[in-house]
């Protein structure tokens, strides 16, 4: 299903855009009016898991500024609406792929006030916001895409995604303040009580997380299995107390498996393989109690940031400044290569710096950023 939403996205919406662009127009509606008070706003959120995680601070401000009156729905889809399950921000909740929902929203014709877009590159977000939305707001990056809209934004690819998402609402007048941290992703008492059972069973002195995999799209940020496994003797040499837990998906399991097996016997103590046993929440709790988090350039290291644990990101080919561990202020992105941008999923544009590579991380460089 994912790939052929992304064929009909990539080669069908555009057309549909092109022959149905002047609905952004009806109702012809006074802009400065429904700013002062609209009565529904929608966010859309279609895709990527752990970056929807830095859309928090854009919608917390949107609603401490039209805290009282507004109601506030979401537009997200299967792979991404479970972030948004336990946060306090909206009524109701969409998924794209849920042909219920999708007949509700295809009889909802300018149903909102206000729709704002938050995403990067996909077409069909546009389309529905134009037929959805009265206003509806997103960044002028694209050509042809951004007829969709009757306000935008010019997309800063120098400043980091948050602040990015956050530029979407100073186009309907909101002064934005920077936030200081992430939104943390919110878990339940019953999520607490399964992470307490498990950390029970440890004794240790720190709680490290590594999060060695990567998504199927982006093998090629995978920073070496050997340097993992070096790196995890190191730490354990240093404190022979510490736990090391793994951290992954179902899909991971047998890649940090083999990154268990390959550490001599005497570290297995210490390390801990949790793939496929830690729900989102679970995660996000345990990184609350981690001391410290190390991955590839891979979401659950923005989970980390979110729930305030220092975070060590390897980065390559993206640049930290964009998607590195917010607030990077707080937080280590380690990068070897040249500081331009070379992936712009705002222009479609997924090229790579083929001089360098995440290898040229060491495992010093690592360490030296790690307090024991």
């Amino acid at each position: 299903m994912v790939s052929i939403f992304r064929i009909i996205d990539k080669y069908v919406i555009w057309f549909f855009i092109l022959i149905f662009f002047w609905l952004k127009y009806i109702p012809f509606v006074d802009k400065n009016k429904i700013k002062k008070s609209p009565k529904k706003i929608l966010v859309i959120r279609l895709w990527a898991l752990w970056s929807s995680l830095l859309t928090f601070p854009m919608i917390k401000q949107v609603k401490e500024h039209y805290w009282k009156w507004v109601q506030y729905e979401l537009l997200a889809s299967t792979r991404n609406i479970w972030v948004y399950k336990n946060q306090w921000y909206f009524k109701n909740m969409f998924n794209i792929f849920s042909i219920k929902d999708l007949l509700k929203l295809i009889i909802s014709f300018k149903k909102y006030d206000i729709v704002i877009d938050t995403e990067e590159y996909f077409k069909i977000s546009a389309f529905m916001s134009m037929r959805l939305g009265k206003i509806n707001v997103w960044f002028n990056n694209i050509p042809l895409r951004w007829l969709a809209y009757n306000i935008w934004i010019k997309y800063n690819d120098e400043q980091h995604s948050v602040l990015t998402c956050l530029d979407l609402i100073k186009a309907i007048w909101i002064d934005y303040k920077i936030p200081e941290w992430l939104e943390p992703l919110k878990y339940t008492e019953k999520d607490t009580k399964q992470v307490d059972e498990f950390l029970k069973e440890l004794n240790y002195s720190k709680l490290i997380c590594m999060h060695t995999g990567l998504a199927e799209t982006a093998k090629e940020r995978a920073w070496p299995k050997n340097k993992w496994v070096e790196l995890i003797q190191k730490v354990v040499d240093k404190d022979k107390e510490v736990k090391i837990v793994l951290s992954g998906t179902k899909w991971e399991y047998d890649s940090v498996q083999d990154i268990f097996i390959s550490l001599p016997r005497k570290y297995h103590n210490n390390v801990i393989n949790i793939c496929w046993i830690f729900s989102l929440f679970w995660l996000a709790y345990l990184l609350e109690k981690c001391d410290l988090m190390v991955s590839n350039d891979t979401g659950p290291m923005h989970l980390s940031a979110t729930m305030w644990t220092k975070t060590i990101w390897l980065f390559w080919p993206e640049l930290p400044r964009k998607f590195g561990p917010y607030p990077l202020t707080k937080n280590v992105g380690l990068y070897k290569g040249r500081w331009e941008a070379y992936i712009k999923v705002h222009l479609w544009i997924w090229e790579k710096d083929t001089e360098y590579s995440v290898d040229k991380i060491s495992v010093e460089d690592v360490l030296k950023t790690i307090d024991f």
